[in-house]
């Protein structure tokens, strides 16, 4: 192999990842997954698409568009967010906004270390990986600690996450001007969880669950910001995981998924007007619920996703092709 054919390898692997990275970025500002609910009393011409709601990284949005046909005349389209809530909670469901608030959260956090990931994997040079990754974490770090526990950080969190969050509770932008990340995250919890359902003893274990579990999920990321800054410059397998952990987020995404779906499914409230055995909703594909019929599959954004998967594993093959033919792994 000439040097030439390993320089064009090389530049193949820095295009492929940053490919991956571009598909990274939109996916993040893309629908990940998309459900909806149909029943007879929801007419398919008015409903065409069902009661439809669609899943991002850092929400959960409308997912109805607005009717434009003859006979019937909308101004605007329904919000079925706030009707699927509506229905859920007649079988003692809780509200759409009680799943993944620590996740919706820290979500610009974590893409953006995945981001940062990447591109130290295809930074030539142990010594420039060490420093992309501790200027790169240090700043992520710093980021995150003042969104999540300043006065007013939540200025610095995703604003779809903020505008979720402050639409679904009809606040007025003096009402939440000064809270902090952590208090966001607190006050939407506490908000979808007794909208239905006023159990303040309940309600407040679970908030403090979630508070501990956000805290938690900071250290964790802390955590692995110095394992990275420390460690990728020097071992092997610190390195690898710069590729391997970004190319495994679709697989974190289903598991995470079906993970809330089953506590949705598995935390009914006694004070449901109706009483369903607890049950697993479905994860991808058509199921049914009582009267309604419920679909649920992967949106654009899970496929950009995936596309990123496959172009970065390419690039992890032949990178790991270049250091065995070459012995040059700096």
């Amino acid at each position: 192999m000439t040097i030439q054919s390993n320089s064009s390898r090389m530049l193949v692997v820095r295009a492929l990842a940053f490919a991956a990275l571009v598909m990274l970025a939109f996916a993040y500002v893309s629908p990940t997954w998309w459900v909806s609910l149909k029943a007879p009393q929801y007419p398919e011409l008015a409903f065409p698409q069902g009661i439809r709601i669609h899943f991002h990284m850092d929400g959960v949005f409308n997912g109805c568009q607005k009717v434009e046909v003859a006979e019937v005349q909308e101004d605007e389209a329904l919000n079925c967010k706030h009707e699927m809530d509506a229905i859920n909670h007649y079988v003692g469901m809780y509200p759409i906004a009680s799943g993944g608030p620590v996740e919706r959260v820290l979500s610009p956090f974590v893409f953006s270390l995945l981001g940062l990931m990447i591109v130290v994997f295809v930074v030539p040079g142990r010594t420039r990986r060490t420093i992309l990754m501790t200027v790169g974490g240090v700043a992520i770090g710093a980021w995150m600690t003042v969104s999540l526990y300043t006065d007013g950080g939540h200025k610095y969190l995703s604003p779809n996450y903020v505008s979720d969050v402050v639409s679904t509770m009809d606040l007025e932008p003096d009402e939440y001007e000064s809270w902090s990340g952590i208090q966001m995250m607190q006050e939407g919890y506490a908000e979808s969880l007794g909208r239905y359902f006023r159990q303040k003893e309940i309600n407040a274990r679970s908030l403090d669950s979630m508070t501990t579990a956000t805290y938690i999920a900071y250290g964790g990321l802390l955590i692995a910001l110095l394992v990275l800054m420390a460690g990728v410059g020097r071992f092997k397998p610190v390195y690898w995981l710069t590729v391997l952990i970004p190319m495994l987020l679709p697989v974190f995404f289903i598991i995470d998924y079906a993970g809330w779906l089953w506590w949705f499914g598995h935390s009914l409230n006694e004070m449901g007007a109706f009483t369903l055995k607890p049950f697993m909703p479905t994860v991808m594909g058509q199921g049914k619920v009582a009267q309604f019929v419920t679909y649920s599959y992967p949106h654009y954004g899970f496929g950009l996703l995936v596309a990123s998967s496959f172009m970065l594993a390419f690039a992890a093959l032949l990178r790991r092709k270049h250091i065995n033919e070459t012995g040059d792994d700096s």
